[in-house]
């Protein structure tokens, strides 16, 4: 069946063709553990389309402001965990009587669910577009003939089997033990308790035992293997497979996944807005912050705001930039900002920024040093692999960051390999930035970025990244002389030392 997609412009089916391009390693290095749920991690690191961005947003987004709305993806998701089960069970059935007799109220369950889901008919966009598939799937001639002969057998059946229809709340567990439960307590009531093991859990009857009751109740399971007949092998992975739909619950969870992210941050005084997708080469953000900072308990309002400005313009090649400054002075915060936003934007999410403007990647590439203890050649072996399948993967529409790449190795050789990386970057036409101490690589022809600082007051950190000409330090001097290890400092002390102790 063409289930539609309620995340991507095409079918649920097409969807799961489409491969994630955004590294493992992007989202290990971007991301906690705790941040976004490991389930919905492969669809956030597929690319949307640029006409699938806006729709994608706008649904996070009525995830974030509308309550209701974000119950009925709660509610459904629930219920497609449900009939999911219910499914499973007949396809693990034993005996043809007992798949007949299971499959009856999970086909009743799956009609419920789909009359449920065409209640998004009414939230537009992409939702709504689901809603009314679900509204024609029901209203054709066949659909609509099988649920009424199926809601007949049930109906006109109950004391033979009583299936009770609950909540969404109910979990999946208890659901699927409705539909089995209700089955053997009839077995029970028939005082074949004894011949339920006590040791199976859960609980289910033996063949023979479902067979004895098939028997008792015969003109019940007659009408139940009769549907069961008709309708199984072409609702069970046939022309009209409802299993197929049970995807949907992957891309609930998503919704619920990214929106709980999100709220936190909303929650935590971060902005949030929906970038527009440029047509242009462009990446640009105002008011942007790194939302990774909430982590670190700093609140919103506390988080200094940068602009991001990237663009590949005729004549204006600043897309890919060389990033120095003074140490502790926000590199790394303003790198994890630019590429966080670029990860979300890309899945179709917002971003931690007052208002954007940017084109869609097609994948996010990031290179933070190894956390891992090498040897110095073990260490730039390592760093060099892995930079390389960056700039050999990395295309003219890609993202990529690098956070002082080449560290592990001498000075020459570090500038050298760094200059034909950002080089390679720059040339190609890659979006992003490269992390150095290396002043060497600033003031030519690749644009450069710098941390700023306050020089007129003891070089205060101001954590506003600027575009600048060429950098001339690190500002590392003035952290030693902070800690009193620079030459002036450590000779003053080393004279102290010689004339307490005699002057030896």
């Amino acid at each position: 069946m063409p289930y539609p997609s309620i995340l991507w412009s095409g079918t649920l089916s097409e969807s799961r063709e489409r491969v994630p391009a955004v590294p493992e390693s992007t989202v290990r290095d971007l991301l906690a553990e705790d941040d976004i749920r490991q389930r919905s991690i492969p669809i956030l690191r597929t690319p949307c389309r640029g006409e699938e961005i806006p729709s994608r947003q706008r649904l996070i987004m009525r995830m974030l402001d509308d309550p209701v709305f974000a119950e009925r993806i709660e509610a459904l998701r629930d219920r497609l965990s449900d009939t999911e089960q219910m499914f499973s069970e007949v396809s693990r059935a034993e005996t043809e009587e007992e798949a007949a007799l299971l499959f009856l109220p999970a086909m009743d369950r799956f009609y419920s669910l789909a009359e449920t889901m065409t209640e998004l008919e009414a939230c537009g966009d992409r939702a709504g577009e689901v809603g009314r598939f679900w509204r024609e799937w029901l209203g054709n001639v066949a659909h609509s003939a099988f649920r009424k002969r199926c809601r007949d057998i049930l109906e006109k059946h109950v004391p033979a089997f009583h299936l009770k229809i609950h909540g969404s709340s109910v979990t999946a567990y208890e659901r699927k033990n409705d539909v089995r439960g209700e089955l053997e307590q009839s077995i029970r009531n028939m005082g074949l308790e004894d011949a339920i093991p006590q040791a199976r859990y859960p609980a289910k009857a033996s063949p023979a035992v479902i067979r004895g009751y098939a028997g008792v109740y015969g003109v019940y399971t007659d009408l139940a293997r009769s549907f069961h007949d008709d309708c199984a092998a072409d609702y069970m992975g046939g022309g009209r497979d409802v299993t197929a739909a049970f995807r949907y619950k992957e891309e609930f969870e998503f919704l619920l996944d990214v929106s709980a992210y999100f709220k936190r941050l909303r929650e935590g005084g971060y902005p949030l807005c929906c970038p527009e997708v440029s047509e242009r080469r462009e990446f640009i953000l105002s008011g942007a912050v790194d939302p990774s900072l909430l982590r670190r308990n700093v609140p919103g309002t506390e988080a200094v705001p940068n602009e991001v400005r990237m663009t590949d313009a005729e004549g204006e090649r600043e897309q890919f930039f060389i990033l120095s400054g003074a140490n502790g002075g926000g590199k790394t915060t303003y790198l994890r900002t630019c590429t966080l936003a670029a990860l979300f934007f890309t899945a179709g999410c917002p971003v931690a920024a007052k208002s954007g403007r940017c084109m869609p990647f097609d994948a996010v590439y990031t290179h933070f040093p190894a956390n891992e203890s090498y040897e110095s050649s073990g260490r730039f072996v390592d760093e060099a692999a892995r930079a390389d399948e960056i700039m050999e993967a990395a295309g003219e529409n890609s993202f990529a960051v690098f956070n002082e790449t080449y560290s592990g190795t001498d000075e020459k050789r570090s500038e050298e390999y760094s200059a034909r990386l950002a080089d390679r970057m720059w040339g190609g036409g890659v979006f992003g930035i490269y992390v150095t101490h290396i002043h060497a690589l600033t003031g030519g022809k690749i644009p450069t970025l710098a941390a700023v600082v306050d020089e007129g007051d003891d070089n205060r950190r101001t954590y506003k990244i600027r575009r600048v000409g060429e950098t001339k330090s690190s500002f590392a001097r003035d952290i030693l002389e902070k800690y009193g290890l620079d030459g002036e400092s450590l000779a003053a002390r080393i004279a102290e030392i010689k004339a307490r102790e005699g002057g030896e």
